[in-house]
């Protein structure tokens, strides 16, 4: 029984001596690591004021100054541990996140795919929030870039959250981007029909609809069978807003009839 305790006590006593020994290099490893510490902090803030007047995107400058953080802070980490002699611990630790790396990366593909998505979506803004656009089958007003999802509004009051990776891998029209868009409307005239006087009057009626910029009328004839003629009514708005373009689009409409009737 004596043995086993002057056992226990020889093992106590080494670890004792072993810790007073590593006492300075301890102190010093801690104060490393907090210096760090306080260094990524300061550091993280600054990257991301700094990202932020640069990209005029907080989602993205958030996540590169965490980035930033991390990184930072695993040297401090890494600084530290050498100061203790522990090398083959470091050594461990970077082949076990690289294990860890691999799985998570089998296990959450999906998640990176639409993380790496967004990230493209935020850097190369095929779109921003309040644009118009068209994408997967839904058209509405984008309300949200995440990193993970896009939020879209619907004309019909519907919130669609769309992986970005569906966004990203599939075409998108913007109908926002260039600040115009065009009205089109088809019409069919007896062949027998006055239509340079038709073609008059539809000019001036749609010229009169207040968001229609009048030399933007254009009138094309496409068809003529005998019977019938085949017309192109276009013109181009300012507004991007769906409603707007929609109201735009009833009053054309309502001014090309009126005129149409006029000389029928």
């Amino acid at each position: 029984m004596e043995k086993w305790f002057d056992l226990i006590k020889q093992k106590l006593e080494s670890w004792l001596v072993l810790l007073i020994k590593m006492l300075p290099n301890l102190l010093l490893a801690v104060l490393v690591f907090t210096g760090f510490f306080l260094l990524a902090k300061f550091l993280r803030k600054l990257v991301n004021k700094l990202l932020v007047r640069l990209s005029h995107k907080p989602t993205i400058s958030g996540l590169f100054s965490t980035l930033f953080f991390i990184v930072v802070l695993l040297v401090g980490l890494f600084i530290s541990l050498q100061l203790l002699h522990l090398e083959k611990t470091i050594a461990s630790l970077l082949a076990g996140a690289g294990i860890i790396g691999l799985a998570l990366g089998f296990a959450f593909q999906d998640l990176t795919a639409n993380f790496i998505s967004g990230v493209f979506i935020i850097f190369r803004k095929p779109f921003d929030v309040g644009n118009i656009v068209d994408t997967n089958g839904f058209t509405g007003i984008v309300e949200e870039i995440q990193l993970r999802s896009t939020t879209i509004r619907t004309f019909q009051g519907l919130h669609i959250m769309l992986p970005n990776k569906e966004i990203f891998q599939k075409p998108i029209t913007n109908y926002s981007l260039s600040g115009k868009r065009r009205i089109d409307v088809d019409l069919t005239f007896p062949g027998k029909a006055n239509l340079q006087a038709i073609e008059q009057k539809i000019k001036e009626a749609v010229s009169t609809v207040p968001e229609v910029k009048d030399d933007k009328v254009q009138i094309l004839f496409v068809d003529y069978n005998g019977d019938t003629v085949k017309m192109e009514v276009h013109c181009w708005i300012d507004n991007t807003i769906e409603m707007g373009y929609n109201s735009t689009r009833d009053k054309v409409l309502r001014q090309i009839h009126a005129a149409v009737i006029s000389q029928l």
